[in-house]
Formats: C-alpha cells, structure tokens, sequence
C-alpha cells in the first residue's frame, strides 16, 4: 500500500526521503536530498544540529541568497582558484571557488575576526616583521619544498568559521624563491590588502550588516526642518 513510517520523512520539510541519505544531524536523524543540498556550513557543525538549527539555518540561506542577488562588486582579485569580491557601499564581501555557485556564502565586514598566512600550515616567521612584500625579497633563507600556501581568514560567522584562499593546487608543490612563489606571493598581498582594509571599516558596519540597514530607517523616519516647522506652525494656529 506504500506506506511508510516516520523516520521515512525528512523532519524538516516533511517530504518522504528518497534514494541515499547525505546528511544526518543530532540523533542520527537524517535528511531528504533537496534539504541537505541547501545545507552550507562547516561539515563538523553538521552532527551536532537539531531539527529547528537546520530549519533556521535554512532561513539564514533564503536572506543570504537576497543578499548575494543585490550584490554589486565594486572590488575583485583571483588568487589560485578562489575568487574575493568585495562590495564596498553594502559592505559585504565573500569568497567562491566556482563563479557560476548560486549561493555562496555572504559575509558582513563586521564578521571578519583575522587573517594569517601560512605555508604547509605554519605562519611564516618573518611576515609580521616584513610583510608579504618585504620577504619576498629579503629573506635569504635556503629555498625548500613546499605544498600549500595560503591566507587563512577567521571569521565570526554562526556556520563557517575559517576561509581558506589557497594558491597551490591540491597534489602539486611549489619551490621557495621561485617565480610562481614570488607572483603568488604579491597575489596574496593584493588579497591581504583588501581584507586589512575591511577590518578598518568595521566600526561602519554591524556584525551582519544591521548598522547600516538601521540607519536609512532612522534617516527615513527624520523630517527635513522647513518640514518640521511647517507642521509645528500649523499645529499652533489649530490651537488658537
């Protein structure tokens, strides 16, 4: 009679779950595919949600995804496969590895906490004395293997965490010293300029862009003077 039982239906949308299941939450409860694929936060976060934490992250989507459709980049810059924009009047910004993704994750400035860089995970020694630019060319150590090169960026964001922006592709390495080192380096100065320069404008902005929305409700809301004192005049002669 094609019946099914409870753990048959997706708790969230109450659709029947069909095919294999790719995200299962608190509880071992488990997702239909359309829900899973809205999903975007930290896959460790994941085991760990309740049916109303996906429920309400997936409304944090439908708002990202009005956010990502008003998005005008005023600034950009590829580094490795990753691409930064950044949209200075809104103050939001976000990172894409697929420049065709329909949804990719907006962030405020205010939700930017730090940014490091490292090589095969460790920060390098002598950028906080010279900077990415500076030890480009003046440090001397001996030349060495290496298989990663990136700026790590921390955020404060309820469902992602960290950003990597990563320059060497997966199962490649890259010699110290060399030329692709060298422009890959000035790349991640470009990058690490951009996001130096969103931290200094934080103080604009709120921790989801809330500040600024804020503000043209009260500048809607305040009247012009000639406006105001027109009203209080005829406020006056009611009176009398």
């Amino acid at each position: 009679m094609g019946l099914f039982t409870k753990k048959d239906v997706c708790p969230v949308c109450g659709k029947k779950i069909k095919g294999d299941v790719l995200v299962k939450i608190r509880d071992n409860v488990a997702l239909c595919q359309s829900c899973s694929a809205m999903i975007n936060m930290d896959t460790v976060l994941i085991p760990n949600q309740t049916v109303e934490d996906i429920k309400e992250h997936l409304n944090y989507r439908e708002k990202n995804m009005d956010k990502f459709i008003r998005f005008e980049p005023t600034q950009e810059v590829k580094a490795g496969a990753t691409v930064l924009y950044v949209d200075e009047p809104a103050k939001l910004w976000y990172c894409t590895r697929n420049k065709k993704e329909k949804n990719p994750p907006i962030f405020a400035y205010g939700e930017l906490s730090g940014m490091q860089y490292l090589e095969d995970g460790q920060p390098v020694e002598n950028e906080e004395k010279t900077g990415l630019l500076g030890s480009l060319f003046g440090d001397k150590s001996e030349a060495k293997t290496i298989r990663s090169m990136k700026i790590r960026i921390d955020l404060d964001n309820p469902y992602t965490k960290t950003v990597d922006i990563e320059m060497i592709a997966p199962n490649s390495e890259l010699k110290t010293g060399s030329i692709t080192y060298k422009s890959n380096r000035r790349t991640l100065e470009k990058v690490k300029e951009i996001l130096s320069g969103i931290l200094a404008n934080q103080q604009d902005a709120g921790l989801y862009g809330e500040v600024a929305a804020a503000s043209d409700t009260q500048a809607e809301n305040i009247e012009a003077p000639d406006a105001a004192a027109e009203k209080n005049a005829g406020s006056a002669m009611t009176e009398e």
